[in-house]
């Protein structure tokens, strides 16, 4: 379920994570992907697919934000990159939305997907 963090919410990084993938899919509202349901049945992570974009990058995308579509297909209902942060214990995060398990993020001055198993939530003044 998406949730938005009020604005100025930030985290510390408590533990190491190594982004996954270099270049996985990035797609726009009204795109249709292709779910691959044996990879998806791989993860213990509920509320993920992996999905193959237009442009035949894959990876996984929330399935709250996808509906159904013709001929098995998903349509995507949000903008969604599915890049990750590498972040290292210590490294300071604004947060800006959640997702199953994931917050959308600006580390470093850019923007990506954490564990939000890897950050803790700084308390607000």
């Amino acid at each position: 379920m998406l949730y938005r963090f009020p604005p100025g919410t930030t985290a510390t990084v408590i533990a190491d994570y190594e982004r996954p993938y270099p270049d996985p899919i990035a797609v726009r509202a009204g795109d249709l992907v292709v779910p691959d349901a044996v990879r998806s049945a791989e993860t213990d992570i509920l509320g993920w697919t992996w999905c193959t974009g237009p442009d035949g990058r894959a990876g996984w995308t929330p399935t709250a934000w996808t509906a159904p579509a013709a001929d098995g297909r998903l349509r995507m209902i949000r903008d969604f990159s599915a890049l990750e942060h590498t972040v290292r214990r210590g490294d300071r995060a604004t947060l800006h939305h959640s997702e199953s398990g994931f917050v959308w993020a600006t580390v470093n001055g850019s923007a990506a997907w954490v564990p939000d198993a890897v950050l803790a939530v700084e308390p607000r003044p």
